[in-house]
């Protein structure tokens, strides 16, 4: 099974057993889609069933089954949560998730090895793809620059020309 980070809980909150939490996602209603989420404790996964959920000032504000207190909940503060890469919402054809990006071949359209992808930064403008291989390289997720990606075959195709010195 596959473990796929969702976010990260910031600190807790009030004294009823409240968690702040950084969802990575985008689309933030797909988080109420869950109905468990995952944390690692020691070398096994807890399952956490979600009890409610609002979403105020770019965190959600959780509270889970069967926990009541900020003492009950405060060895999550600082872990990532997860999820079941098969509790994924379906993607469209064409379509990726973030993590399915790191560690993809990335290759000019000339055929050039550039390095593998070791993540994206989220920027106000466009996603940047940084690519580490002989240096690193920033690489803007945006038409014209990025051809095609082929997470099946482990390959992504840019086109860095004026990028690269």
């Amino acid at each position: 099974m596959k473990w796929i980070p969702v976010g990260r809980v910031v600190s807790t909150f009030g004294i009823r057993g409240e968690l702040k939490f950084h969802y990575y996602n985008e689309v933030k209603e797909e988080l109420l889609d869950y109905t468990s989420l995952f944390a690692l404790k020691g070398s096994e996964f807890l399952e956490l069933k979600p009890e409610g959920a609002r979403y105020r000032k770019r965190l959600f504000y959780v509270s889970f089954q069967g926990f009541s207190t900020v003492e009950e909940v405060s060895f999550l503060v600082g872990k990532e949560l997860f999820v079941r890469e098969e509790d994924l919402p379906r993607l469209e054809e064409g379509e990726y998730y973030e993590y399915q990006l790191i560690g993809l071949e990335v290759t000019t359209v000339q055929g050039s090895r550039l390095g593998k992808v070791r993540s994206l930064m989220h920027t106000g403008a466009s996603d940047i793809l940084v690519v580490e291989g002989e240096s690193e390289l920033m690489i803007p997720m945006v038409e014209g620059f990025i051809i095609d990606i082929d997470v099946s075959g482990g390959t992504v195709r840019v086109d860095v020309e004026g990028l690269i010195p």
